[in-house]
C-alpha cells in the first residue's frame, strides 16, 4: 500500500466502511453499533442516521466518539478514528452528502435531504489509530 499515512489510513476506511462501527456513550458505558460511513479524502467522515435515534440523543449528550474500520474476514487493514460527532444542519451539506452516498438514503428518508428524520452526524478524528497488517504495528496517526 503505497502513499502517505493519510491516503493509506483514507483508503482503509473507504475500503471497509460497509465494515464500520460507531461507539457513543451513555452514562458510563459505551455504545457500539454498525453504520455506514462516507469517508472523503481529507478524512471527513459522515454518518447518516434518524433524527430520533438513540444515537443522536448520546452525542447530544457526549459528542465524543469512536468509529472502527476492519477489513473482511481477516482484519488485516484496520482504522480506528477517534473525535467529536457535530450534528450538521445545513441544508446545502445535507444535500451534497446525500450525493456522495454509496447506497441508496431514499429507502430511508423518503423526502430526501429535506426530511425532517434525517440527521447527518459529521466526524473530523483527532487521532487514527490503524494498520495495515497482522505483522505490522499499531500506528498512531494524529491530523
Amino acid at each position: 500500500m503505497a502513499g502517505t499515512d493519510r491516503e493509506k489510513i483514507v483508503a482503509i476506511m473507504k475500503d471497509n466502511c460497509r465494515h464500520a462501527y460507531l461507539a457513543t456513550c451513555e452514562g458510563d458505558e459505551p455504545r457500539l453499533r454498525p453504520v455506514s460511513p462516507i469517508v472523503e479524502d481529507d478524512m471527513t467522515i459522515w454518518v447518516t442516521t434518524f433524527a430520533t435515534s438513540r444515537k443522536v440523543k448520546q452525542i447530544k449528550a457526549n459528542a465524543n466518539v469512536c468509529l472502527a474500520f476492519v477489513e473482511q474476514p481477516a482484519g488485516d487493514n484496520a482504522a480506528t478514528a477517534f473525535g467529536r460527532a457535530e450534528i450538521v444542519e445545513d441544508a446545502g451539506a445535507k444535500k451534497r452528502v446525500w450525493g456522495l452516498a454509496y447506497f441508496d438514503l431514499a429507502e430511508y428518508f423518503a423526502a430526501g435531504p429535506a426530511d425532517d428524520e434525517f440527521c447527518l452526524l459529521k466526524i473530523a478524528p483527532r487521532r487514527v489509530e490503524w494498520r495495515d497488517s497482522w505483522e505490522g504495528c499499531t500506528n498512531i496517526y494524529e491530523p
